[in-house]
């Protein structure tokens, strides 16, 4: 079980049921499909993947981060994570994105802090948590454990 303030890792499965258009601050205007959207991230600042993960669980009246205004059309499936203490939401994008089935829906999605070109993944067919742990413990022999939990935060 996960203590309360445990750091590491995450991706956001998040299922939209109907096309929609979404203002994204800064970003601007967001036109999307039906479908399944992997958002990756990583919590280590202070409250850890219990914090983050059950801030994007809950409705934002505020958006901070460009995952929220993407919220109120999607819902989250299934949180995968790790408590690895490497940042791995940019090997997780890297590898993701080598599924011939997973497109960038929109360049610069929540990667404005980052060299990456998005943080946000699309796929018309929901993703494989199995195939995605055999991948990465292929491809990174050293990654800690993944794990998943369903569509609410943490428990605890």
């Amino acid at each position: 079980m996960m203590r309360r303030s445990e750091t590491g890792t995450y991706a956001l499965i998040l299922e939209v049921g109907a096309p929609f258009s979404v203002a994204v601050g800064k970003l601007g205007l967001f036109c999307g499909e039906a479908g399944w959207y992997i958002y990756c991230g990583s919590a280590f600042g202070p409250g850890g993947l219990r914090a983050r993960t059950a801030h994007h669980g809950r409705d934002s009246q505020r958006p901070h981060w460009h995952i929220d205004y993407l919220k109120p059309v999607a819902g989250i499936s299934e949180i995968w994570y790790t408590t690895d203490p490497v940042r791995r939401e940019h090997d997780w994008i890297r590898l993701l994105r080598t599924d011939q089935r997973i497109t960038a829906p929109r360049i610069g999605f929540g990667s404005s802090d980052c060299a990456c070109d998005t943080h946000l993944l699309y796929s018309a067919q929901k993703p494989s948590f199995h195939a995605f742990v055999r991948k990465a413990h292929a491809d990174f022999p050293v990654h800690g454990t993944i794990s998943r939990v369903g569509s609410v935060p943490f428990p605890g």
